[in-house]
This record gives structure tokens, C-alpha cells and sequence, in this order.
């Protein structure tokens, strides 16, 4: 294969020289190296955009400024929107392309050479590749040619050619060609670190024509817009078109005056195309030294001043943004940075590898450490909102614990017994019953997770007495007459406890679901952009522990309801003995208390007038007894069935809680991958784990030269910032009264 043919560019070297800014020309090209980068707004670097109606004659005000020629009437219309980037390189580099507006790939052009008349023959080859033909359907493109030289004579700037915008409709130009240029214009126009260099002609009626407010519309302030006067030859002498541009070009009309002010140009006259760009500027010259336009000062006419005056503007909007652009540099250079840190050092023998996983060993078992025991001063847990809320390992589990308890209380029992004394009922409704309104918000989620389980079936109190009186019957042995079969008790409280065994199971897998989440956020964290190693890791180890941790908590559970299911969970003496006669005085207490005050109204008031009596007492206490009597000893096992019930679920809930959940999975957490594993991994398993695939490769390839420019463009960005000097407060910089007297008058005694 043959060498590539070099490439040349040859252009005007007086009018490169007028567009050049010695102070400007080190900055730009700083900028042109970020905006290869082509990220977030450091894309929107300063540009020159020039727009007017159609016929304004903006294209020769390009071609003018440029010294290459744009096409112009006779030469096909601006179709879409045309990016001239100009910059001074060591070597010469030509790169000409389309950007579709959608998401389509770029379109290349070959060119090895570059002059003022190659513009015209690459916007043709772009109109068609554009697909873009005159009287059809498609009459105007949101697809943009860039066109980018670069040589040791080529002087920065970036001019962007837009289409003119137009009033009516006709053959080739449609409502939907009119709202394309409508966007195109909108799309530079609105980009804050733009020139806008509004394009006016003479001939035409200032007030007709769109191009003035649709700059006011993006510049409201008036700071980035230059005003460009054309064709003043053709506006009639002494007519009002005349005089309102001549007054626009001496900063006299008030309702259009621009901080960059207006200039007046006289471009190649039509049916001259041919003229060289030196004869342009000789007729230009002659025409305004005489006439109502030689009174309007040199500095703004004639293109010569305007090329200087450009490159004024831009290096003066350039030092107004560059405290934005570098605000700008630092934030993408120090998420690169990170980026690039995430990644590790490049690595390829095994102790790379081993280096690589025990720095991420010891940092997830340190936040994994934190995260269970509630220290979140690490930026992976966030600040105090909720955005990071599941990463809070610590306190997702105590709302979990508490939604748990909660669903026990309220659906953990196989039927609510509906209590005949209504003391007991609210007694009872302590332990037993429906979560209160108030409950707090951030419950309110956790507790939704267990809404699949449904409120228990009631029971009334004699409903339930009748049955166990039936099973007691059945199932009657060598107990004396009036004492229950204690085999029953055990029965009823294995029915109760039939909901224990889904509640408690579906809240370990709600645990190991948070737990898994936070451990993967976590490996993410670490790992950072090395997709292949989080991908391995996640697979190898933490699936596999959270697989093996889904047995062990299974097992668990069974452990630790066989007690219960057994029929034999004892309950500790002392405990059982004092809440089973607190339950059985209370309710005596109460009973006996309502059959005096039934019988013995009197007893209650202050109007009795006499005491109780032993016979009274005695007569109410008959009564009690007879109401509690029961052939089988019902009441008594329907007690201590509800306080044995009343005692485990409290314990079962602090089994679960830390024997199963405590014990067996978070204590662990930190273990799934731990310094002194990597250290005994063999350098196969490093090689899984953590070897670099060729994206990553590419992508610390790719992070590393953009903060080497970024850096670069920092530098250079920062140098050429005005120092800002240290302002302190008034109090501070006022002089004590008769200071400055004194010293004066020191000085002048001395």
C-alpha cells in the first residue's frame, strides 16, 4: 500500500493575519483540544454564528471574513447548518463530515487538499449525501457538515453558517423547511458562549426583517450580538432604509443599539463571483469614500476592521466565560479522574491482580462493617435524605425487625378469640390485633410487604369454650372429674401458631433480598467501572454466599419453631406462673367486682350508708364460682394456652431476630470477600475474578488522555484568568480615625 497523500491547505494569508490575536491564538487553541473531547457543555465553546434572512447576503459576510468562498445567490442556497472550524496546528489535517441529527453514524469525505474554493464543491457533495434536492420534499437538513482545517498558517476561529430565515412559503420552500431553520438557528443562537453575528440588509426594511428579534429572543441582554450591515450600496440614497441602517451603524437608534455595536460591510457586487478577494476589498475601500457611508468611523466599516474587531470580541467573550469553562474543565476532569482511579492500575501478572482484589477486599469489608453496624459517614451511604436509603444496612433491618414484630402480633395468630370480658379485651388488645392509624411513615413501606398474609379468623370466647368442651370429652383419660386432659392445651396452642411458620420465613427472605441489594450497591461502589470484575464477583461470590446463607436461614427456622410445632416449648416457670395468675386474678378481680356491684349497688355509692357484710362477699363469690365452673376445666386451659402463646411469640420474634437473622447472615457480611481470602486465591481464580478485559483496556485508554488535555487545558485556562483580588470585609479595610492625618503629618515633620 502506498504512502497517503500529503495534505495542503492554501488560503488568504492577509486575511488569516488580520483575524490573528496573538493573545487569543494560545487560548484557542486550548479550546479546540477540549472540543474534541465532545462532553456535556464543553462542547459549547465560543463560535461565531452568523445569521440573517434570506438574501441578506450573510454568506458573502462569511465568505469575506473567511477569504473562502460560501455559496451565495447563483450558487445553491444554505440548505443546513455549516461548521468552518479554523486552527493553527503543527501539521496540516483536513477532516470533513456530516453529523446526522438523529443517531446515525457520520459521513467522511475525502479530501487531502484544502483552498477558498473547495467549500463549494464539499456543501454540494454534502447536499446530496444529505439527500436534500431542490422542489422536493426535503428542501432543508438538521444535519450538520463540519469542515475542520488545521496547518501552521491557519489562523482559530469557529464560523458556523446557518440558513436564512425566511417569511413565506413557496416551491422549494416549505412550513416544514421554515421550522427546521427555525431550529437550527435556535439550537446555536440559545448556546450562551456564542457570537451572534446578525446579518442586515441595507435595501430591506429593518423592521421586516426576522433575524433582529429572533437575536434579541437569545441575547436579551444585547452583550453577544455584533450587528453586520449589508448592501448599503443598494439602499437608495437619502431614503429611510438609508438613514435607519446609517443610524444603526453611529449607535444612534435606540431600540436596536448592541454592546458590541454594528458594522458596515460592501461585499462583492452580484455577477462578480469571480473577483478576487483583493479587488473585493479595493472596490469596498472606494465605495466608502464618498457618499452618506464615508462618515461612519473606519473602525466600523470595511472588512479589514471587522476581522480585527472579531478577533477582539472573541478574546473578550472568551476571558467573560473562561470562570465558567474552567468551572467546567475541573468538574469533568475530577469525575475522570475518579472514573480512572475506580479502574486500578493497569494489571496482567498475578500479583497485579492480587493488588487489585485486596484493595477491594479490604474496602468492602470496612463499608460492609459500617453499613451493618450504622456508621454512614462514607459517601456510599449518602448524606441524611432517603436517596440512599436501602444502603442504610443498620436501619432497614431495625424497620424490618419492627414490621416483623408488627404482622406477628396482628396475623400471627390462627384465630383472635373474642373476649366476653371486655377488660380482657383490651387486655389482650396489646399483644393481639390491628396496627394502630398512627403508625409512622417509614413503617408504613415495610409493613406493606406483608400484606399477603391475612388478618386471622375471630372466634367468640363461648364458641371456642363448646369446642375444646367437645375435644375434652373425646379425648378424656385418667384425670380427676373437673381437670382438663392436659394434652389439649398443646393442641390448641400448635393451632394458634400456625401463621409463625410463612410470617417468619417470608421475613428472612425479605431480610436476605435488603442484605443481597446492599451488598451488590456496595461491590458496585467499590469496583466502580470494571463491569467484567463486578460481574464476576457478584457470580462467584456473592451469589454463592447468599445461596448458601438461603439453606442455612431455612434450617434455622425449622429449629427454631420444632419447640413450638412439637407441642412442648417450655416456657420459663417463674415467667409462665406470674403471668398466668396475673390473667386469672385480673379476670377474677373484675368478674367479682361486676356481680357486687350488681347485687349490691349500694356497696358502690356514697349513699349506702353501710359496709359490706362477710355474708355479702361471701354470697358474690358463690356466684363467681358458679359462673366459672366448667365440667373439663376449659377456662383454665384456654389461659394458660394464651399466656404460653403470649410468652413465645416474644421470644420466637428475638429467636428470629438474632439467632436466625443476627447470627446466621449480617455477622457475615463482611466475610463474603475478606484480604485473607485473596491471599490464599489461587492465580486462576484471580484471573477470573479480576483479570481486565479489552473494554476496560480501552475505556483507562480513553480516561487517561482525556485528563491529560483536560489537565493540559486547565493549565493554560487557568494561566491566562486576571488575578482576583482578596476582598475583606468593610470593617476591616476602613482606617482608624485620624490615621491618615497622622501620617501625614509624620511624614511631613520627618
Amino acid at each position: 500500500m502506498g504512502d497517503a497523500p500529503e495534505q495542503e491547505i492554501s488560503l488568504d494569508a492577509a486575511a488569516m493575519d488580520e483575524l490573528s490575536n496573538p493573545v487569543a491564538r494560545a487560548l484557542l487553541d486550548t479550546i479546540d483540544s477540549l472540543r474534541e473531547l465532545q462532553i456535556g457543555e464543553i462542547v459549547n465553546l465560543p463560535q461565531i454564528i452568523v445569521v440573517g434572512d434570506q438574501s441578506s447576503g450573510k454568506s458573502s459576510v462569511l465568505e469575506a471574513i473567511s477569504s473562502v468562498r460560501f455559496p451565495t445567490k447563483g450558487d445553491l442556497c444554505t440548505r443546513f447548518a455549516t461548521e468552518l472550524v479554523m486552527r493553527c496546528a503543527p501539521e496540516t489535517k483536513i477532516v470533513v463530515r456530516t453529523d446526522p441529527a438523529g443517531d446515525g453514524p457520520s459521513q467522511n469525505f475525502y479530501r487531502t487538499t484544502f483552498n477558498k474554493d473547495a467549500l463549494l464543491g464539499i456543501i454540494k457533495e454534502a447536499t446530496e449525501k444529505m439527500g436534500i434536492r431542490v422542489r422536493s420534499s426535503k428542501g432543508f437538513s438538521k444535519d450538520v457538515l463540519r469542515v475542520e482545517i488545521a496547518g501552521p498558517h491557519v489562523e482559530p476561529l469557529t464560523l458556523v453558517d446557518l440558513p436564512g430565515f425566511f417569511h413565506s412559503e413557496t416551491e422549494d420552500q416549505t412550513q416544514e423547511g421554515k421550522e427546521i431553520v427555525q431550529q437550527l438557528a435556535e439550537r446555536y443562537m440559545k448556546q450562551p458562549k456564542s457570537i451572534i453575528l446578525a446579518v442586515v440588509a441595507a435595501n430591506n426594511n429593518l423592521a421586516n426583517q426576522i433575524v433582529v428579534e429572533e437575536a434579541r429572543k437569545h441575547d436579551p441582554k444585547r452583550e453577544r450580538t455584533l450587528g453586520v450591515i449589508t448592501k448599503p450600496d443598494l439602499a437608495a440614497p437619502g431614503s429611510q432604509d438609508e438613514k435607519k441602517c446609517l443610524q444603526l451603524a453611529r449607535a444612534q437608534e435606540s431600540m436596536h443599539k448592541l454592546k458590541l455595536g454594528w458594522h458596515v460591510l460592501r461585499n462583492r457586487p452580484e455577477g462578480k463571483e469571480e473577483m478576487s478577494a483583493d479587488d473585493r476589498d479595493a472596490y469596498e475601500d472606494k465605495f466608502f469614500q464618498t457618499g452618506a457611508w464615508s462618515h461612519i468611523s473606519p473602525t466600523s466599516r470595511g472588512i479589514s476592521s471587522l476581522r480585527k474587531k472579531l478577533s477582539k470580541v472573541l478574546l473578550g467573550h472568551i476571558q467573560k466565560t473562561l470562570p465558567g469553562l474552567i468551572e467546567e474543565i475541573e468538574c469533568n476532569l475530577t469525575a475522570r479522574q475518579r472514573a480512572l482511579e475506580q479502574l486500578g492500575k493497569p494489571r496482567s501478572a498475578p500479583e497485579d491482580l492480587r493488588t487489585y482484589m485486596l484493595e477491594i477486599a479490604e474496602k468492602f469489608q470496612r463499608l460492609a462493617r459500617d453499613g451493618a453496624e450504622g456508621r454512614y459517614g462514607d459517601e456510599f451511604f449518602g448524606d441524611l435524605s432517603n436517596d440512599c436509603k436501602t444502603r442504610k444496612l443498620r436501619a432497614v433491618l431495625r424497620i424490618l425487625n419492627r414490621a416483623f414484630h408488627a404482622t406477628l402480633v396482628t396475623k400471627g395468630v390462627d384465630r383472635m378469640i373474642e373476649w366476653e370480658d371486655d377488660n380482657r379485651n383490651l387486655f389482650n388488645g396489646r399483644v393481639f390485633g390491628s396496627v394502630p392509624d398512627g403508625v409512622p411513615e417509614y413503617l408504613r413501606s415495610y409493613l406493606d410487604l406483608f400484606n399477603k398474609f391475612p388478618k386471622p379468623a375471630v372466634i367468640s370466647e363461648m364458641n371456642l369454650h363448646e369446642e375444646l368442651e367437645q375435644l375434652a370429652a373425646a379425648n378424656q383419660g385418667n384425670e380427676f372429674p373437673g381437670q382438663p386432659n392436659g394434652n389439649i392445651g398443646f393442641q390448641l396452642f400448635k393451632m394458634q401458631i400456625r401463621p409463625w411458620a410463612d410470617i417468619a420465613g417470608f421475613y428472612l427472605n425479605q431480610v436476605i433480598s435488603f442484605a443481597k441489594s446492599f451488598v451488590e450497591q456496595l461491590f458496585l461502589h467499590v469496583i466502580g467501572g470494571d463491569t467484567q470484575t463486578s460481574n464476576a464477583v457478584l457470580l462467584f461470590c456473592v451469589d454463592k454466599f447468599f445461596d448458601d446463607k438461603q439453606r442455612i436461614l431455612k434450617d434455622k427456622l425449622q429449629e427454631i419453631l420444632r419447640p413450638y410445632k412439637s407441642g412442648y416449648g417450655p416456657p420459663l416457670d417463674v415467667e409462665f406462673h406470674a403471668t398466668l395468675l396475673s390473667t386469672m386474678v385480673g379476670r377474677d378481680a373484675g368478674r367479682i367486682a361486676s356481680l357486687i356491684e350488681e347485687k349490691f349497688p349500694a356497696a358502690f355509692t356514697d349513699k349506702g350508708g353501710k359496709g359490706l357484710v362477710r355474708d355479702h362477699v361471701e354470697q358474690a363469690l358463690h356466684h363467681s364460682e358458679k359462673a366459672s365452673a366448667s365440667e373439663f376445666g376449659i377456662e383454665r386451659v384456654v389461659d394458660m394456652t394464651m399466656t404460653h402463646f403470649q410468652i413465645s411469640l416474644g421470644t420466637f420474634a428475638h429467636n428470629m431476630v438474632n439467632l436466625a437473622v443476627e447470627n446466621c447472615l449480617i455477622s457475615d457480611l463482611q466475610n463474603i470477600l475478606t484480604p485473607s481470602m485473596v491471599m490464599q486465591m489461587s492465580n486462576e481464580r484471580l484471573e477470573m475474578l479480576a483479570s481486565e478485559s479489552e473494554a476496560v483496556q480501552a475505556e483507562r485508554y480513553t480516561l487517561q488522555h482525556e485528563v491529560n488535555i483536560l489537565t493540559s487545558g486547565l493549565r493554560e485556562c487557568t494561566q491566562c484568568r486576571p488575578h482576583q483580588r482578596t476582598v475583606l470585609p468593610e470593617a476591616f479595610t476602613r482606617f482608624p480615625a485620624g490615621t491618615l492625618n497622622q501620617s501625614s503629618e509624620s511624614s511631613d515633620s520627618s
